[in-house]
């Protein structure tokens, strides 16, 4: 009975108690394989990514080829492999409804913000020319409310690189919509490559009040005559 309470443990017992707290202790502090797990993880999405964008600037070459009505004069290939092209654009954050008017409610249409991006993902000053489409598709009949497009000679002017560093377009309303939702599809055509662009993205607008009912034309009725 004087025994101490360490006396009681068995080494077996004593042998599971401490690979229990080692593996508590990995719990804890991650392990030199999980580490190195986590580091081949990254490495194979980073290596998915590039394949990813690879791959759409394969795309953008065949659709800018099918696109082309003429011969466009490109470098070879293997020129193009040593220099930073690009292989797709991304849209900006503040894409969506602008109000031109701050004299008037709502929105008076769009502004679109898109930047090249080269094979890493990088951010680019590519010239090229670009196509804006507008749908408003819980609209019923003919959805498409507009179409924009901004040539290749007014790249220079579109392009916001002191603090922006993107195109920023603006798409006065053609067809005032009649849902805070649209639908825009942006097109990019690359002058450098003909490559050809396209991507499509879901944006909110501050739409414009209702013009107010005309009042009735109606005289209002007179009261008849008292009777003598």
């Amino acid at each position: 009975m004087g025994q101490s309470w360490m006396s009681r443990w068995t080494p077996a017992a004593l042998l599971l108690g401490a690979a229990a707290l080692a593996a508590l202790g990995g719990c804890t502090t991650p392990s030199k394989a999980n580490i190195e797990l986590r580091k081949q993880n990254q490495q194979l999405h980073d290596q998915l990514a590039t394949l990813q964008r690879t791959h759409a600037a394969d795309q953008a070459t065949i659709a800018g080829l099918q696109h082309s009505t003429t011969t466009l004069p490109t470098l070879p290939q293997q020129r193009l492999e040593q220099l930073f092209t690009t292989h797709g654009f991304s849209i900006g954050r503040l894409t969506g409804g602008a109000d031109l008017d701050p004299a008037r409610p709502g929105d008076e249409g769009l502004k679109v913000y898109i930047t090249p991006t080269d094979g890493q993902g990088d951010s680019l000053k590519a010239a090229g020319s670009i196509e804006i489409s507008a749908f408003d598709l819980a609209k019923e009949g003919n959805q498409k409310i507009g179409a924009w497009s901004f040539p290749l000679q007014d790249a220079a002017k579109n392009w916001y690189g002191s603090l922006l560093s993107c195109y920023v377009l603006t798409c006065p309303w053609q067809t005032i919509p009649r849902h805070d939702r649209l639908t825009v599809k942006i097109v990019f055509t690359d002058a450098l490559t003909g490559r050809r662009f396209t991507q499509q993205k879901v944006l909110e607008v501050v739409l414009p009040p209702e013009p107010a009912t005309q009042p009735s034309q109606t005289p209002a009725s007179q009261p008849s005559p008292s009777p003598q």
